[in-house]
C-alpha cells in the first residue's frame, strides 16, 4: 500500500480511501461551472465565438482567458507570436493549419486535453459539434500578442498586451 496526498492506495480496480473515509474518486470528480453564468464579451464583429479575460498581469506580461465556441464554428487565421497554453475544459478545440504546400490539417482536442505552444504558430481554432469552452494562458514575451490575418495570410492587425490590459479594464 501506498500513501499518496493522505490517500491509501490500494491495488489496481481498489478504491482509495483517506482517514475521513472519502474516496479518491469523490475528490477528483470533474470540476462543474455554469458557462451561461459568465459574461462573456464579443469579438468585435465577428460571430459564433466570445471570450472572458480572467486576468492581465502587465508586470508580469501574462494573460489569462476563456474562449467559448458554438458548436461546428470556427474564428480566424491568426498568429501567436508568444508562448501560450491551452486547457479544453468542455467540448472539443478543432485545429485547422496550413502545411508548407497550402494544404490545411486538422487536428481536435478534448476536454481534459491540455496543450503549449511556445509562440510562432498560425491556424484557426473552432468548436465542434457541441461547441468548445478552452482556457488559455499566455506569456507575452513581446508587446505583439497575436496577429488577425488577411485571407492571403497577410498581417490585418496586431494585437497588443496593451490593448488586452484596456480590453480587461474595460469588461464588464
Amino acid at each position: 500500500m501506498i500513501k499518496i496526498a493522505g490517500f491509501d492506495m490500494l491495488p489496481s480496480g481498489q478504491h482509495a480511501i483517506n482517514r475521513r473515509g472519502t474516496t479518491m474518486s469523490a475528490v477528483f470528480q470533474s470540476p462543474q461551472f455554469d458557462v451561461d453564468a459568465i459574461h462573456w464579451q464579443p469579438f468585435g464583429s465577428y460571430t459564433g465565438f466570445d471570450y472572458r479575460l480572467l486576468n492581465v498581469d502587465v508586470d508580469n506580461r501574462i494573460i489569462d482567458m476563456l474562449f467559448r465556441f458554438e458548436p461546428d464554428r470556427r474564428c480566424f487565421y491568426h498568429t501567436h507570436h508568444t508562448p501560450s497554453s491551452t486547457l479544453v475544459l468542455h467540448g472539443e478545440q478543432h485545429i485547422w493549419e496550413k502545411d508548407e504546400n497550402g494544404d490545411e490539417r486538422h487536428k481536435v482536442r478534448r476536454a481534459g486535453e491540455f496543450a503549449v505552444s511556445n509562440g510562432a504558430d498560425t491556424h484557426i481554432e473552432g468548436g465542434g459539434p457541441d461547441g468548445a469552452v478552452i482556457y488559455m494562458n499566455v506569456r507575452a514575451d513581446d508587446d505583439i500578442v497575436y496577429s488577425i490575418l488577411n485571407d492571403d495570410m497577410t498581417t490585418r492587425v496586431d494585437v497588443s498586451l496593451g490593448a488586452f490590459a484596456e480590453a480587461f479594464a474595460a469588461q464588464s
